[in-house]
């Protein structure tokens, strides 16, 4: 078959926008499956809620399980991220809704350390600050920010990744508070 030269254009530039819809579909696809994965193999295993948190700015370390008859939500996050300090005060405003059942456990990922430090010591957040990128790369998060929500038993009952939501953060609240 022939393409007359007139409308060779038109075919190369619906055949560009096919292109990039295939390639769209497979990239969110192949995202999405990367998450689901991630939460399947997360929620089967027990070694994150055993793993070791380096606090910022000290020589102390927590783990998920020292908090006993807790909610604790687990935040991987970085410095590039739109407005942490909105984020931080949406999770403390949680907290405090759910009359501190909650602790929340913020890792950080791919700070440099005096930016660290910096935001810690400008923000006053009743939050544990730990240093996240090792386990971020160990447990192969597929992004940030990314939130894991423990229960007392320290089995997780919540997942998910992204900007979290009205919607997210009334389902944490019914988690919470059940």
């Amino acid at each position: 078959m022939k393409i007359d030269p007139k409308h060779f254009n038109k075919f190369l530039a619906i055949m560009a926008f096919i292109g990039i819809a295939v390639i769209t579909f497979f990239i969110f696809n192949s995202q999405q499956s990367k998450k689901n994965t991630f939460k399947r193999r997360i929620v089967k295993q027990d070694t994150l809620q055993k793993e070791s948190w380096l606090r910022l700015g000290t020589n102390d370390s927590l783990e998920v399980n020292d908090f006993t008859n807790q909610y604790v939500l687990l935040q991987f996050w970085t410095s590039w991220l739109d407005e942490p300090e909105k984020v931080h005060q949406e999770l403390v405003n949680l907290q405090k809704v759910t009359d501190h059942r909650l602790e929340i456990v913020s890792a950080l990922v791919g700070f440099k350390k005096k930016k660290a430090y910096d935001y810690v010591e400008t923000h006053d957040y009743p939050i544990k600050f730990v240093v996240g990128s090792l386990q971020f790369d160990k447990y192969g998060v597929p992004g940030v920010p990314a939130y894991m929500l423990f229960g007392p038993e320290k089995d997780i009952q919540y997942i998910s990744f992204g900007r979290l939501e009205e919607t997210n953060m009334d389902s944490l609240k019914a988690i919470i508070m059940r």
